[in-house]
């Protein structure tokens, strides 16, 4: 089992249709951002992902919803009530929706797992500080 981070911010906020739609998506086509293409295709069923969004001010990863992979496919997904396309994604069901602000699990970050991870849209987490939390 690995665990995921994957941003939800195109022009806005859109962790609800995420929510809303049960997928977590890049954003992008297959050719577009092959590299996160190809990462999207290595996730399991039943690996952990959760929305995330990055505080360059505090250092801090805020986590937005938590869940895991259900589907086997790879998908493209639309806005809801939209033939706008959210890109590829994955079949997520979402275990737990924290309220804005008020439940947000926020970890602070040290030097060496900002490098790695939060400046990208997506990423699989290989800290154990941030797994741990």
């Amino acid at each position: 089992m690995a665990v995921f981070g994957i941003g939800a911010y195109y022009d806005c906020d859109v962790s609800s249709d995420f929510v809303n739609e049960e997928c977590a998506c890049i954003g992008y086509g297959k050719t577009e951002a092959s590299s996160l293409y190809e990462m999207l295709r290595r996730i399991k069923k039943g690996d952990i992902i959760y929305i995330k969004s990055y505080t360059i001010k505090n250092s801090t990863v805020v986590i937005k919803a938590l869940g895991y992979v259900i589907g086997r496919n790879i998908n493209e997904f639309n806005f809801p009530n939209s033939a706008e396309s959210m890109g590829f994604g994955r079949k997520i069901l979402w275990k737990r929706v924290f309220e804005e602000n008020d439940e947000w699990i926020r970890v602070p970050l040290a030097d060496e797992d900002k490098k790695n991870n939060v400046y990208n849209s997506f990423y699989i987490i290989y800290s154990v500080m941030l797994i741990i939390n």
